[in-house]
């Protein structure tokens, strides 16, 4: 789920149990290709797309590269529109009960599935919801913190994820104050109604302290999400990283302040 902005609007991640052959039965789109483990389909031509194709192709070897998760085990089928209406009355057709919101990820029994509109932030929706059905087409869960943050990480393209996400300069100035995310308390957070915008800016911070700090803290990342992808028991991250990193709170709020090219 995108960051909430309090205006319709928003993306969000929904986890169903139903059947998706309705969808993947209906007559072909206007424009459909791969970008495994991705399958497009669009209403309008993706000629004008290739970025984005791109980019979807790369962003699987991106998360293993990065995380060490090993690749999707299933299809992902995104679903893009040109227009809004289109979009809406797509969503109310075969979603009856979903509230509006501007892009949705959703996973049911079979594959995961992607639903988007063009607009401004068209592409930052589909590679946010994206990790997501990466992430959940590999792991068996993801605690509700790390999977947002994990999404708001990777929904930027890739030479902007270190140094040029609009995070970045919020934190280190919160950081500068001693204002720093306390994951302890993130982990405490078990519904989507308790993420607002600073819990998804707190949760990109940790991330991106994990991806990008010492090197200890990304290799407890690696390590416990392998935990997760093996189906053992991987405790709670925040006291893994204590225990590797003692002085983990010190270490996030320089890491905050000092972070730059």
């Amino acid at each position: 789920m995108r960051r909430p902005q309090w205006a319709a609007g928003i993306s969000v991640t929904v986890l169903l149990l139903a059947t998706h052959s309705t969808l993947l039965a209906e007559p072909r789109w206007p424009d459909e290709r791969a970008a495994l483990p991705f399958v497009l389909h669009a209403d309008f031509s993706l000629d004008g797309q290739r970025g984005l194709v791109d980019q979807m192709a790369r962003l699987q070897q991106d998360l293993n590269s990065t995380l060490g998760v090993q690749p999707s085990r299933e299809n992902i089928h995104l679903f893009l529109f040109q227009h809004r209406s289109t979009y809406q009355e797509y969503i109310k057709q075969h979603f009856v009960d979903l509230p509006y919101r501007r892009a949705l990820f959703i996973k049911e029994r079979g594959p995961g599935m992607v639903f988007a509109y063009r607009h401004d932030d068209f592409e930052t929706d589909v590679r946010h919801e994206s990790t997501h059905a990466l992430l959940h087409g590999a792991l068996p869960m993801v605690p509700l913190w790390l999977d947002e943050g994990l999404a708001e990480y990777f929904e930027v393209p890739a030479p902007k994820r270190a140094y040029d996400n609009d995070h970045l300069g919020k934190m280190r100035w919160y950081a500068r104050f001693g204002q720093i995310p306390k994951i302890e308390r993130l982990e405490q957070i078990e519904t989507l109604n308790g993420m607002g915008q600073t819990e998804y800016r707190e949760a990109w911070a940790l991330v991106h302290f994990m991806i990008h700090g010492p090197p200890e803290a990304g290799e407890e990342l690696r390590a416990y999400l392998a935990d997760i992808q093996a189906h053992a028991p991987p405790g709670i991250l925040s006291q893994r990283l204590r225990r590797r990193i003692p002085d983990l709170d010190r270490q996030l709020s320089n890491h905050l302040r000092s972070w730059k090219r």
